[in-house]
């Protein structure tokens, strides 16, 4: 039995603009990693190859948003609908990336190329960012889907785990239950089934649970009134940033060896770089900032609600199209293309869609 939430009738905004905005920025942070326009292998190219950096802003913020949406009602059984989370949940994810993936593979059958039934079921499934040779399979970024739709099944338990045991017993959990899994599934060498530390560091929910704990642990806080008295938080989340961002800039021109590195970034991305965006998040819940009120702009607004979109496109197929029919070796022009295309798919095919699956 679920304990009721003793702080229900804590009255937070429901929607927080900026948020919205800051997925934008999330977006556009793992488009510059994909298409680095620093030719050479210098630090500055290093530097921008960091803009992955972007995944866990999505992943933080998800936790954030899951918690604020859905916890309260979860906690408070009498307003909780499982098959409608769920359902809600699936038309989030589900319809528009099955369309993008759809036409994935309809070109590549189109062009020749093999595509194995077990291929298209894991990324029809969703479920290929548990086999590591197929993370990059079908849409290359949607590995990072099946880490948002591991939080999404589990999200409910963690609300309540999380409360019992806190964000870094969770975490601990977490990531030794992925590690675990290596050691007995992984052993059996079955299609590359949680295949190697690395792969479940970084590809897997497990090893990328801390970013959403630390979304889920800031949205309770907020939601229990602790987040007030604490000033530069939006300061301190971006110093933090930076020196997660500067170390891993530094370091991978410096270590030679793979277990550094390893090590190395998933101390600082999987564990202080959500920190430091954690830091962030509170700032624009709590303080007023020029950076928020950018943020929360129309603009910013229509390019955050139409960010899937744009990371389902930005590599892939119909990028490659655009590529090759318009804008050539132009980035910028790629760039401004993107945001015009995703933005319609998100206002004529990913909102409508989404309306007509939703529950209620």
């Amino acid at each position: 039995m679920v304990a009721r939430n003793p702080n229900q009738g804590n009255t937070v905004p429901r929607y927080i603009p900026a948020l919205t905005g800051l997925r934008a920025v999330a977006a556009y942070l793992v488009f510059v990693h994909h298409y680095n326009p620093v030719a050479d292998d210098g630090w500055l190219h290093r530097l921008v190859a960091q803009g992955y950096a972007g995944v866990t802003i999505f992943f933080a913020l998800s936790g954030f948003l899951i918690y604020h949406r859905y916890a309260n009602a979860y906690l408070d059984t009498t307003n909780w609908s499982w098959r409608a989370y769920y359902q809600n949940r699936f038309a989030r994810i589900f319809p528009v990336y099955i369309l993008v993936l759809a036409l994935t593979i309809g070109v590549a059958i189109w062009r020749g190329q093999s595509v194995s039934w077990f291929e298209v079921g894991v990324n029809l499934t969703l479920i290929k960012g548990f086999f590591e040779p197929y993370k990059f399979s079908g849409l290359a970024q949607s590995w990072s889907l099946t880490v948002e739709e591991c939080f999404y099944l589990t999200a409910p338990w963690l609300f309540v785990v999380l409360r019992r045991w806190g964000p870094i017993w969770l975490t601990a959990f977490l990531v030794s239950a992925g590690l675990f899994l290596w050691l007995v599934v992984g052993g059996l060498h079955w299609h590359g089934l949680f295949g190697s530390v690395p792969f479940v560091l970084f590809y897997t929910f497990f090893g990328r649970s801390f970013d959403f704990i630390v979304g889920m642990w800031l949205a309770w806080q907020w939601h229990s009134g602790r987040l007030t008295g604490v000033r530069y938080t939006t300061i301190y989340g971006l110093v933090l940033v930076a020196v997660c961002v500067g170390w891993q800039t530094w370091i991978t021109g410096q270590a030679s060896s793979s277990t550094t590195l390893v090590w190395s970034e998933f101390i600082a991305y999987n564990l202080g770089l959500s920190v430091g965006i954690g830091f962030f998040v509170h700032g624009l819940l709590c303080e007023p900032s020029r950076l928020k009120r950018v943020l929360a702009q129309p603009i910013a607004l229509a390019l955050g609600q139409s960010s899937y979109a744009f990371y389902l496109i930005h590599i892939g197929v119909i990028s490659k199209l655009i590529q090759q029919k318009l804008t050539g070796t132009n980035l910028g022009f790629l760039f401004m293309c993107l945001i015009a295309l995703a933005y319609g798919l998100y206002r004529w095919v990913e909102k409508p869609l989404q309306q007509r699956f939703r529950a209620g």
